[in-house]
């Protein structure tokens, strides 16, 4: 038999893929869904379906009140409807012609809306489901398009159960944890001139549409219609869907097909003037590395599908370590800590209400979250707490000018500064020298870092160097609030500056370059985890433990190509599924607060490594969920966490960090920016302490305009005002 070269091989393939192409499986290239608007606010958070890796049960829509599933590989399919109180996980709708499902060919996504677009024989079949801002509803937009030559009868099903049971169900949930509620009570179905209502006590999720002749046959539990397209005539079809107390939501759903475009639009004006507000609080930032520029973008969208603006929610908006199809909702001091400068030029208001929850809820001390509508705090208690509050409140006052706030009574009796020095004394005897704790002794033996493999004898508890060093920052952050406040309380740096001593001394291993843990029995032991590298924050590290722990920052240890893992790939503990801190990844938060905290160290060069490995995350998701994969593009699908209010802190180390912004308690700011990454960067329209700034970055020099003036200065020498 006669060989063909390699070049023959791919042509007579493309040859036979083409000849076996049908109508109905060669239109993916044809079928496209615009990715320009001509509006920027519109376009800036827009994701390109071709380039996002999120899976279909993953992917979901927000209004602030609301969330559904929007399947995208198949067109105008809907599924599970969240909408704090109310909840129906087993909300289903998907149109079909001709009996099949639509294919989808493309697909694109924006916080409140999604857009797809199929075709079965020679219809093409668009759909757009839009949540409407201020219901707890939406409304799945279908237009059809007979693009053959000849006249089509469409017969048109619009599933509305369970596709697996057909089934329904419907329930009021108080408490919103970490996994998206379940909704269990069955829901009757009553029929009505626009369509049904799934009952469930005084509850209902109503359905409807504008189509005529659009009937509901009850056995099979779905909507039938049929439609007559000449060539090149286009159908449009509206199905409305909306939930809660019966009388609101059958209001809402009459209201919506009053004038379906009408609402459309008006949830598109809505949301582009939240999008516009989130821009005249934060500044733009243009880049000539487009993936950096994209990479903060897509940070900031997590301000619009995390922040809740539900009245039943005790915080009113409530910024939820969540939103995505009901998932996490709920308020983790852990993930709502790494947002402690952004959120600040956000939503300082709001940022100070979720503090003053935090405080007076017992989050800080003996749990790690709490409830959106009751308030009541939940879980187990996270050793980290302390860090996390008084890194909050002492950005907050720092970026926001707000002294009086340390005065504002909490309870019994005790101010937030008081509480700030609790957080800072927690485990320390002042009368006695200052000690190493084993947070064992608090019942947190493994919920520092929740390692998968702790079974295996690979744990990580009791005398951890990371939460002990972090206690030296936590110190001089307090001291710094009682400095402005008036009351000097010099024993804080002195017993912080006693910690640094002992730390090294004690856990510093000069072979290894790095720190030990004791661990359950008394011993030394080694854990190589991320969280070592969070010391780099404040000045618990001198240069030789700095040098010692960069030293590890390796392709054979930390680094792979797509990011930084949570554990070193050396540690017989390195776990790939324990995506968040056993090895496979990390969250999103931790290799972007240690490259802030290292462009602040003078450490670019670590920096740029870092970030240089992730910007990926920009391109390839709609928002940033509780943890990504660092050795290959993906991210972890095991959690309900799909969209984190953590990721917010990607733009924080832009500004902060890259761009060196740096606010002084008086007032006083400081502009240095440092990194490698793009020659070209402006940050425009930065607001601070009164002041609008832009910084312009253009090789080895850049410029700050503030008031009128410029201020123009060489890379490395900053620039104050």
């Amino acid at each position: 038999m006669k060989k063909i070269g390699i070049k023959s091989f791919i042509f007579l393939t493309a040859i036979v893929l083409f000849s076996n192409c049908t109508q109905n499986t060669c239109t993916k290239n044809q079928n496209r869904i615009p990715l320009k608007t001509g509006n920027e606010y519109l376009d800036i958070f827009l994701g390109d379906g071709d380039s996002l890796i999120t899976r279909p049960q993953h992917l979901g829509i927000v209004n602030g009140m609301a969330s559904v599933g929007i399947a995208h590989h198949y067109v105008g399919v809907v599924e599970g409807f969240w909408a704090t109180p109310y909840v129906s996980s087993d909300f289903y709708l998907e149109p079909r012609l001709f009996g099949e499902r639509i294919k989808t060919d493309h697909y694109t996504w924006l916080p409140f809306q999604t857009q797809r677009i199929g075709q079965v024989q020679d219809i093409v079949v668009t759909s757009k489901t839009t949540l409407i801002y201020g219901m707890r509803a939406g409304i799945l937009n279908l237009k059809l398009k007979n693009t053959g030559a000849r006249e089509k009868s469409i017969p048109l099903q619009l599933i509305a159960n369970n596709p697996f049971t057909y089934d329904a169900s419907l329930d009021f949930v108080l408490r919103w944890e970490f996994s998206a509620p379940v909704s269990r009570t069955p829901v009757k179905t009553k029929v009505d001139q626009s369509g049904v209502q799934r009952v469930q006590g005084d509850m209902s999720v109503a359905i409807g549409s504008d189509m005529k002749g659009l009937r509901w046959e009850e056995p099979t539990r779905r909507f039938h219609g049929e439609a007559v397209l000449a060539p090149g005539q286009e159908l449009t079809v509206n199905v409305a869907f909306s939930i809660g107390q019966t009388e609101t939501a059958l209001k809402e759903r009459a209201t919506i097909l009053s004038n379906p475009n009408q609402h459309i639009e008006k949830a598109t004006n809505a949301y582009i003037s939240k999008v516009e507000n989130l821009f005249d609080r934060l500044p733009r930032f243009y880049s000539d590395n487009k993936m950096l520029e994209q990479f903060y973008n897509r940070s900031l969208s997590i301000f619009i599908t995390n922040k809740a603006e539900v009245p039943e929610n005790v915080l009113n908006p409530h910024y939820g370590t969540g939103s995505v199809k009901g998932g996490c909702t709920c308020n983790y001091l852990w993930d709502f800590g790494e947002v402690r400068e952004i959120l600040h030029l956000v939503d300082p208001e709001a940022a100070k209400a979720h503090v003053i929850q935090f405080l007076r809820t017992d989050c800080i001390d003996k749990f790690y979250a709490f409830y959106p509508m009751t308030g009541e705090p939940f879980g187990a208690w996270y050793a980290i707490n302390h860090e996390k509050i008084t890194g909050y409140v002492y950005n907050y006052v720092k970026l926001t000018g707000d002294t009086d706030f340390l005065n504002i009574e909490i309870k019994d009796g005790k101010t937030v500064l008081d509480l700030m020095m609790d957080c800072a004394l927690f485990g320390n005897d002042v009368n006695l020298p200052v000690s190493l704790i084993d947070y064992a002794i608090y019942g947190s033996v493994n919920s520092h870092l929740e390692l998968r493999r702790t079974h295996l004898g690979y744990e990580y508890s009791h005398v951890m160097p990371d939460l002990n060093g972090r206690r030296h920052h936590t110190f001089y952050k307090v001291s710094e609030l009682y400095k402005l406040a008036g009351k000097p309380q010099p024993f804080l740096m002195e017993r912080a500056e006693q910690l640094k001593v002992l730390l090294k001394k004690e856990l510093w291993s000069p072979e290894l370059q790095w720190f030990h843990f004791i661990n359950s029995k008394g011993e030394k032991d080694t854990r190589w985890t991320i969280q070592m590298y969070k010391l780099f924050e404040g000045n618990v590290l001198d240069e030789e433990t700095k040098q010692g722990l960069l030293s590890h920052l390796n392709e054979a240890e930390f680094l792979s190509a797509y990011g930084f893992h949570s554990m070193s790939k050396k540690d017989p503990g390195y776990d790939q599924v324990d995506i968040d801190n056993g090895g496979g990844g990390g969250c999103p938060a931790f290799p972007v607060l240690i490259s802030e905290f290292l462009y602040k160290d003078g450490k670019a060069t670590a920096a740029d490594d870092i970030m240089s490995r992730i910007l990926w995350w920009g391109q390839r998701m709609p928002y940033i969920g509780d943890s990504q994969v660092a050795n290959e593009i993906d991210y972890r699908q095991d959690t309900p966490l799909q969209a984190s209010i953590q990721t917010g802190c990607l733009a924080q180390c832009i500004i902060f960090g890259m761009m060196g912004v740096e606010v002084s308690f008086d007032g006083t700011i400081t502009i240095d920016p440092k990194t490698s990454l793009s020659k070209k960067m402006e940050l425009k329209g930065l607001k601070l302490r009164g002041k609008t700034m832009d910084v312009t970055v253009d090789g080895d020099l850049f410029k700050v305009t503030v008031d009128g003036k410029t201020h123009t200065s060489a890379i490395g020498t900053p620039v104050i005002i």
